[in-house]
């Protein structure tokens, strides 16, 4: 998610560079500029925010999904826009994909095997 807010930041300043260089090459004052055309100015972040939002509506719909996955499971979830996967986190604090993970952190069967099924395997997580 903060790679999203980084995108949101970096366009901020591009549109606020853009502003400046026009001013520079008309010979106008950067400030009295933002005043007189505070709409138009407005509307630029704007559309490049929203811009940027589209072109990451994808990862923030995952992230979404991932947070509330999470939740459900009342464990700490992040996504990962590099690998493309929802993770959630073990009791050493790693990450591990959520996938991939055997059982809920923080229930009984996470921590411990319990001592009268030592020997058997449970038929939800099937061994290879």
């Amino acid at each position: 998610m903060w790679l999203f807010w980084l995108y949101e930041f970096l366009g901020f300043i591009a549109t606020l560079l853009l502003i400046l260089g026009y001013c520079r090459f008309r010979g106008i004052g950067f400030w009295s500029l933002i005043w007189k055309q505070l709409k138009w100015v407005s509307l630029a972040v704007l559309i490049v925010w929203l811009t940027i939002a589209v072109l990451c509506r994808t990862d923030l719909y995952n992230a979404t999904h991932c947070y509330f996955r999470g939740e459900s499971m009342h464990a700490n979830t992040k996504y990962s826009i590099f690998l493309g996967e929802c993770q959630v986190e073990t009791p050493s604090g790693s990450y591990v994909p959520i996938e991939r993970s055997r059982a809920i952190p923080g229930s009984s069967s996470h921590d411990h095997e319990s001592d009268d099924n030592s020997g058997v395997t449970n038929d939800f997580y099937p061994v290879d």
